[in-house]
C-alpha cells in the first residue's frame, strides 16, 4: 500500500473516531460515564481511560523513533508500506467482533481520571501530530517492540493502524454501553 495514501486515510479516520467519541460521551453526566453494565463490562469512562493508557504507551515508544535524526527515511519522500505479520494479525483481531482481553499493561486499575474524554482527544491529536512528523519516514523500516509484549515486533505503520482501529473498536463498545437497557437516562 502506498504510505502516503494510508497516511491520508488515517487522518480522516482519526478525525472521525474522535468526533464519534465526542458524540457518544460528550454529553454524558458523571453518573452516566461511570455506569457499568451488569457483569464484567466497562463503563464509558473506563473504556476511554483504557484508550488513553494504550495510546500513551504506544506514543511513548513512537516519539523517539519519529524524531530520531537517523530514522529510516523513504526514498524521495514516498514509500510502500507493508504491515508486519504481528501488526497485521493484531489489526485483524481488533477489527473482529470477538471479545479480546486487554493486555495487563492496558487494563484500567484505578478510577478513570477527571476529564477522560479530553485526555483521549489530546492523545488523538498527538497521533495526528506524529502522522505529520513521520511523513518522510519509511514506516516499514522503522521498527520497535510492542509496549504490551516485547516479543511482538511492529513497524511504525502498524502502530498508526493499531491506534486507529483500537479507538474505532472501543467507540463501538461505548455505543453498546449507552444502548443497554439499564443505562441511566439524563
Amino acid at each position: 500500500m502506498n504510505q502516503e495514501d494510508l497516511r491520508s486515510r488515517l487522518f480522516i479516520e482519526l478525525d472521525c473516531v474522535t468526533l464519534d467519541a465526542k458524540k457518544v460521551a460528550g454529553d454524558l453526566t458523571p453518573a452516566q460515564l461511570s455506569w457499568q453494565p451488569p457483569g464484567s463490562g466497562w463503563s464509558v469512562a473506563q473504556v476511554l481511560e483504557h484508550l488513553v493508557i494504550a495510546h500513551e504507551s504506544y506514543l511513548n515508544v513512537m516519539r523517539p523513533l519519529i524524531y530520531e535524526r537517523s530514522a529510516a527515511h523513504a526514498d524521495g519522500g514516498t514509500a510502500a508500506w507493508e504491515p508486519s505479520l504481528m501488526g497485521w494479525m493484531l489489526v485483524a483481531a481488533l477489527r473482529s467482533s470477538r471479545k479480546l482481553p486487554a493486555p495487563t499493561l492496558f487494563k484500567v486499575t484505578t478510577a478513570p481520571r477527571d476529564g477522560v474524554l479530553d485526555a483521549f482527544k489530546t492523545r488523538q491529536n498527538i497521533v495526528t501530530t506524529f502522522l505529520r512528523a513521520a511523513s518522510a519516514l519509511d514506516w516499514t523500516r522503522v521498527r520497535f517492540s510492542s509496549p504490551a509484549a516485547r516479543w511482538v515486533r511492529l513497524n511504525l505503520g502498524d502502530a498508526f493502524m493499531i491506534l486507529t482501529v483500537h479507538a474505532q473498536r472501543h467507540v463501538k463498545q461505548m455505543e453498546a454501553v449507552r444502548d443497554q437497557a439499564g443505562f441511566p437516562k439524563g
